[in-house]
């Protein structure tokens, strides 16, 4: 993926050949202003056209990064469940292996075999305590999308739905978010309508296949809140509350409890919300007094979640407690923090290491990876000690030591590119490519220890 300026023959080309709607533009203002929306006009502004034209050619930008969202998938991340790997191949199922052995199992996947695959997978896939893994799919013909939310489970490779998939007209790019008693679902728009641009499905996650009709779920759809935008990074869920951004500039923090003042009113469950001034298309990295970031507006934020809870509309940066930080590029993938440092990878390839109480750069100057990042670097012991594997959307895994910021060597994809975060389990670290590759490397040596060819059956690579 090429840089910023990288994009720009493509969007011409779109623009040029596209008819822009310009009656009905959703606007927000600057970060410490109320988000406003456009009224209908007979003619065109000046500012109506240059929002439109900004919108529209930020939507291509992101579109091109990812194949349109259509054919594409590969980006699912690895969970683990008891001694198994789960992650959604490029065939449009989940799939496992051995967390010990690397060994692909290919006598369990979910849908099985022979059954309808679900789409393209795109999110990594929560699992609950009881062993429930729960994620979404998608398909498109033209314009039109389907998404599906499944509950799978890890035992069995079963349906823990009676119901089977929750489906919905719409694109689900993101991660699912698992809540107390609710499955958290970020959409864009939803059956081919604009307004809003998307939702928060709250959804019963209750396992109830093999139960009688009585006892099953009813309504599967607890509630559906309105966004002032898609939502295509993955949501965090820490204390049962939803963090989560959209394209549209927001950051979300909402309830997922069943309070029965909610019931009549999903937006009352909005706790609060912050306008970024560049779209999020990563997922916020979470911890119980912050919230950490990374926009397309350049910038990484720290916010205190104490204080935007006190104060749920406000987007001036409280300095005893938030700061923002200027990567000089998007950044997509997110932030993983480690004894008080955040490290943040830009889309290009910058890393840095940021003191995560003020923002201030802990190396002299950035480190180096490859381009196209997108996936949350992985923190692991090397033989230099403690060391980030930075993955790269094009090819290869960067390796750098998180002591001084110099990078220590890499795995090699052998020219795939990976776009989910690297994993470690015992002393291997597992790497999904776009491709449909498992790649097992030994930390220590950085060598490839084995590679299996996930969509070809769990075959050794070519």
């Amino acid at each position: 993926m090429p840089n910023r300026s990288g994009y720009q023959d493509r969007i011409d080309t779109k623009i040029h050949a596209s008819t822009l709607k310009t009656e009905y533009i959703p606007a927000t203002r600057h970060a410490g202003t109320d988000a406003k929306t456009m009224p209908r006009s007979s003619h065109r502004s000046t500012r109506t056209v240059k929002l439109a034209l900004t919108l529209f050619a930020v939507l291509i930008a992101l579109t091109a990064c990812v194949n349109d969202l259509n054919p594409g998938g590969g980006w699912s991340g690895i969970v683990e469940s008891g001694d198994y790997l789960y992650f959604g191949s490029k065939d449009g199922r989940l799939v496992r292996v051995s967390s010990t052995t690397g060994t692909f199992d290919q006598s369990w996947s979910y849908p099985s075999a022979g059954a309808d695959d679900l789409g393209e997978m795109y999110g990594t896939p929560a699992v609950s305590p009881d062993g429930v893994l729960y994620g979404s799919a998608f398909r498109c013909k033209g314009n039109s999308c389907t998404g599906e939310i499944y509950a799978a489970d890890a035992i069995s490779g079963q349906s823990a739905w009676a119901s089977g998939t929750f489906k919905i007209e719409t694109r689900l790019v993101g991660s699912v978010g698992l809540g107390e008693s609710t499955l958290a679902v970020g959409t864009a728009a939803v059956n081919g309508n604009d307004e809003p641009p998307g939702y928060l499905l709250g959804l019963d996650l209750t396992p109830d296949a093999g139960m009688g009709i009585s006892e099953q779920v009813s309504n599967r759809e607890k509630w559906r809140l309105p966004l002032n935008g898609p939502v295509w990074g993955g949501i965090r869920v820490s204390n049962n509350i939803a963090y989560f951004g959209t394209l549209q500039h927001m950051l979300y923090a909402v309830d997922l409890s069943d309070k029965p003042e909610y019931a009549n009113n999903p937006e009352s469950r909005i706790i609060w919300q912050f306008h970024t001034g560049g779209a999020i298309a990563g997922t916020p990295h979470v911890t119980e007094t912050n919230v950490y970031i990374g926009t397309f507006g350049n910038n990484v934020y720290s916010l205190d979640i104490a204080y935007r809870t006190q104060n749920p509309n406000t987007n001036t940066l409280n300095p005893s407690t938030e700061w923002s930080f200027d990567t000089g590029a998007w950044v997509w993938a997110e932030p993983v923090l480690d004894n008080g440092v955040l490290y943040v990878a830009n889309m290009p390839g910058s890393v840095f290491a940021l003191d995560a109480n003020t923002g201030q750069m802990r190396w002299a100057k950035s480190a180096t990876a490859g381009k196209e990042i997108v996936a949350q670097p992985l923190i692991f012991e090397s033989n230099r000690g403690p060391a980030l594997a930075v993955a790269s959307g094009e090819k290869d895994i960067t390796v750098i030591v998180i002591a001084t910021g110099q990078i220590a060597g890499e795995f090699v994809t052998g020219g795939n590119g990976i776009k989910s975060s690297p994993v470690s389990y015992g002393d291997i670290i597992f790497a999904h490519t776009d491709t449909g590759q498992l790649r097992q490397y030994k930390p220590n040596t950085l060598a490839l220890h084995n590679c299996i060819d996930v969509k070809g059956g769990g075959k050794t690579c070519k």
